[in-house]
């Protein structure tokens, strides 16, 4: 008889250390989800990133203070703030911002873009990974570079102030 009542504990207690595991694996699983959240991005994300850009509420602003102007930082910072504030800050890589760019008429090449962000962009964009050659680096807006942006877009005077500092 005491043999079966410790049989049926150890049998309880595996079965709670069993439900243990399992919450433990699926918290894993779900932390692991959260943590790449830097993928690739998609075609479709492009495309609607560039139809946002001709069509959102900022279109005529984006229009006269940044595709009119000759500043890469701008076009750079662009598709950015569009991925924002309007898609989750979904990430973007150099190759994606030289399509977005390409698309509405202000084509700056890759290789152009990653200098431009190794030079200056640097502190308004987060990385997933270090910069490598040869492998595409997924960049986010950070909240500095939304407050850039939002400056560019916003007024022409702190335009030439900012540069005047670097």
């Amino acid at each position: 008889m005491e043999i079966e009542k410790e049989i049926k504990q150890i049998k309880n207690i595996l079965k709670s250390h069993e439900k243990r595991i399992i919450e433990l694996e699926n918290f894993f699983l779900k932390a692991k989800r959260k943590t790449s959240f830097f993928e690739q991005s998609d075609e479709n994300l492009i495309k609607n990133i560039v139809d946002k850009i001709k069509n959102c509420e900022e279109s005529d602003k984006i229009e006269t203070q940044v595709l009119d102007k000759d500043e890469q930082e701008g076009r750079i910072l662009l598709p950015f703030y569009i991925s924002y504030k309007y898609f989750s800050n979904q990430p973007l890589t150099t190759g994606d911002v030289e399509k977005i760019t390409g698309e509405l008429g202000v084509r700056i090449k890759a290789p152009n873009i990653a200098k431009k962000i190794k030079k200056s962009l640097w502190k308004y964009l987060d990385s997933a990974s270090i910069r490598k050659k040869g492998k595409p680096t997924l960049y986010r807006l950070n909240r500095k570079g939304v407050k850039r942006f939002e400056e560019i877009l916003n007024s022409k005077s702190v335009e030439r102030k900012h540069e005047k500092k670097e």
